[in-house]
């Protein structure tokens, strides 16, 4: 169907480009401890970008009957589109990368539920005051891209992802979580689960108190994706094009604490994100965006490296209902040699954050974050005294980012970032006690 969309766009634009994608993904749902849901769902599409007399032209589709129509659209479209300062890629040969395990596709909803049902009595022996919802997605892609330069690639992917919360209702609602990433097709990690919400919740018992100020403040890895949000749209090439990145002019420049190295990695085995090609067809690569500190440059699709004098860093993203632009894949923080215990054990008083509620972003492109704590605990004396409430951080990424004291030596996988934790010499605490 890619081929046949691609010759009708060819007779009518000068350049013309097809990405499709075809999804299958299933999914079980418990919540309260109790199965929810269970479905399938079958998804099918096409988007089809042209040039037509210099300019850009989009249209989608997921009806196949209706290939001409899709056509007429996307060439009238480009009569108002963006001026085309680029042609679309030839083909070159990529990388070879692994997105696909054949064992994940014969994990049925059956197994999904057996694991679930499995996971909550195991959870209600142990903490039976804990109200578990699960959540179970596996996913089976093929995703293709053909272009009038004579590019026709193709490549299929699984993904099998299990989420985990809990409720605890204990002088106040406390939510705990967890997340694993089975997309290699590791067996179930249930005890190791298991034992992580339990000790959420032995901790959680033991109530503690932090008064408003600066403190040192350790973020585990589910928590620090909200730290690291505001560099991701910093780097994006888009905002660059725009004028709008706190980033523009510091390329070589030291911006982050030397301990800290972040890496767009589209080459990471069973990353979520994980891909031999970007969407547009350029082969994928490691992009090291922050290495020791020190910033190394945007994001781009071959659109906005165009029209910034740059080239395309194979980092095109998109679904086929819409274009393409420049975002991160996987990200990875470069690990360090810190152990959590001795971090812990050198605090006096502190903050340790397992979870933030997202959102508060104040100026997200200045990297100004204001983050309520949805799961942290108190460190007193080198170890963790209890939890805490109704505690906000607070401030500039770029200045917490300067302020690290240390880095965790083990990465966490959470599908699409790949992270250890950090611990912050001092951050600003705002609480209600």
């Amino acid at each position: 169907m890619r081929e046949k969309l691609l010759e009708l766009a060819d007779r009518q634009a000068e350049q013309a480009e097809v990405f499709s994608v075809e999804t299958d993904r299933s999914e079980v749902e418990f919540r309260q401890g109790k199965l929810y849901a269970q479905g399938t769902k079958l998804t099918k599409g096409w988007g089809l970008r042209v040039i037509k007399e210099g300019r850009l032209g989009f249209a989608s589709s997921s009806h196949p009957q209706k290939l001409q129509e899709v056509v007429q659209a996307a060439c009238a479209a480009a009569a108002y589109g963006k001026e085309a300062r680029f042609d679309f890629p030839k083909p070159i040969e990529p990388p070879a990368v692994t997105t696909f395990e054949n064992k994940v596709m014969l994990v049925s909803a059956a197994r999904m539920i057996e694991w679930g049902r499995d996971l909550i009595d195991a959870l209600a022996s142990r903490v039976p005051e804990l109200k578990v919802d699960v959540s179970f997605s596996r996913v089976y892609q093929e995703i293709g891209l053909s272009n009038s330069a004579g590019l026709d690639a193709s490549f299929e992917r699984a993904e099998l992802q299990v989420s985990v919360s809990g409720l605890l209702v204990d002088e106040g609602i406390y939510w705990f979580y967890d997340y694993v990433n089975l997309s290699d097709a590791k067996p179930f990690p249930l005890d190791a689960v298991v034992t992580r919400m339990e000790k959420f919740v032995r901790l959680a018992k033991r109530r503690a108190r932090l008064k408003t100020g600066d403190y040192p403040v350790v973020v585990t890895p589910l928590a620090l994706g909200e730290l690291l949000l505001p560099l991701q749209v910093a780097v994006d090439g888009k905002q660059r094009e725009k004028g709008t990145s706190p980033l523009i002019g510091k390329e070589g420049k030291r911006v982050l604490s030397e301990k800290i190295t972040l890496i767009d990695n589209r080459l990471r085995p069973f990353g979520l994100k994980s891909s031999p090609f970007d969407d547009e067809g350029i082969p994928a690569r490691e992009n090291v965006l922050f290495e020791r500190g020190v910033f190394k440059g945007f994001l781009f699709d071959i659109a906005t490296a165009a029209a910034c004098g740059s080239i395309s860093t194979g980092s095109a993203m998109r679904g086929y209902t819409a274009p393409p632009n420049p975002g991160t894949s996987n990200l990875e923080l470069a690990p360090g040699g810190a152990e959590l215990d001795d971090v812990l054990s050198g605090i006096k008083e502190g903050l340790l954050v397992y979870g933030f509620i997202g959102g508060g972003m104040s100026n997200i492109l200045a990297g100004e974050v204001t983050l309520n704590v949805s799961c942290g605990f108190k460190i007193e004396n080198g170890a963790v005294a209890g939890r805490v409430k109704d505690v906000n951080i607070a401030g500039n990424v770029y200045e917490m980012f300067q302020r690290v004291e240390a880095v965790g030596r083990t990465q966490r996988d959470l599908g699409d970032a790949f992270l250890p934790f950090i611990s912050f010499s001092s951050l600003k605490v705002a609480t209600k006690d």
